[in-house]
């Protein structure tokens, strides 16, 4: 049987933030620095933490 090999842990930091502008929220991958998805209704994505912001 062959091994799976697998680079790092598989879960992304990815975090929300909201959009002062529109009022929604946008999904963020904080490893990549890259926006991941924004979000068309109202309210935050559930089980996604929201980022604070730093001291």
């Amino acid at each position: 049987m062959a091994a799976k090999k697998s680079s790092g842990s598989g879960k992304r930091d990815v975090v929300q933030v909201k959009n002062p502008k529109s009022g929604h929220y946008v999904k963020i991958d904080r490893s990549a620095g890259k926006i991941v998805s924004h979000k068309r209704s109202d309210g935050p994505y559930k089980g996604v933490p929201v980022a604070r912001k730093r001291k």
